[in-house]
């Protein structure tokens, strides 16, 4: 029965696109209406964008990443969902918005549950290097710490100013097969394991 549900649910979400590219990496994301059972959202500018409705118990009801163009209009139809609580949360490179979803009557209301900047550095290797960028305009704090397989601590620093922090690691000569990157900032932590070889 929830297999029927959930393949119902992503049978019947709709989406429409107007396809204007803008050559922008950022991404706006915003609620236009929730009119009865539909939720419209308009992009206003072009990135990477993973979409995800939540259930009543956390199952994840419809999933879906996509290249979104800037000026483009996405219409989620939630007719077949019954009255309840859901979540939607959409996820760029930099941030995550969660709205949460009520529908009552036939009718579903939204709030925006939160509405937060992700925490997410992007490491990069090549040639040698591992570059961390992070474009965080929460100003907090940013501390960096480094691990070998061997979870031996090999480089750590706390970054004060780090609305856009761009670090290089030389790793050409490291003795480890793995790095694993540790970034931590107020309540938000990211790791990323990189193999060196």
């Amino acid at each position: 029965m929830k297999n029927l549900f959930k393949i119902s649910v992503i049978a019947t979400i709709l989406f429409t696109s107007v396809n204007t590219y803008a050559n922008n990496d950022d991404l706006s994301l915003k609620v236009n209406s929730a009119e009865g059972k539909t939720i419209s959202l308009s992009i206003n500018e072009t990135q990477d964008m993973k979409v995800t409705f939540y259930g009543m118990n956390d199952e994840i009801l419809y999933e879906k990443k996509g290249h979104e163009l800037s000026g483009s209009t996405k219409t989620y139809d939630l007719t077949d969902f019954p009255d309840g609580n859901y979540i939607m949360k959409l996820e760029t490179d930099l941030k995550l918005v969660e709205y949460q979803i009520n529908i009552q009557n036939n009718k579903a209301s939204l709030s925006i549950a939160s509405n937060k900047e992700v925490f997410k550095p992007v490491l990069t290797k090549k040639d040698g290097v591992i570059t961390l960028n992070l474009d965080y305009t929460n100003k907090a704090p940013v501390e960096i710490v480094i691990f070998d397989e061997f979870n031996n601590q090999l480089y750590t620093n706390t970054y004060n100013n780090s609305e856009k922090l761009v670090k290089k690691f030389n790793i050409g000569k490291a003795l480890s097969n793995q790095l694993t990157f540790v970034i931590t900032s107020k309540d938000q932590a990211f790791n990323k394991t990189i193999d060196v070889r």
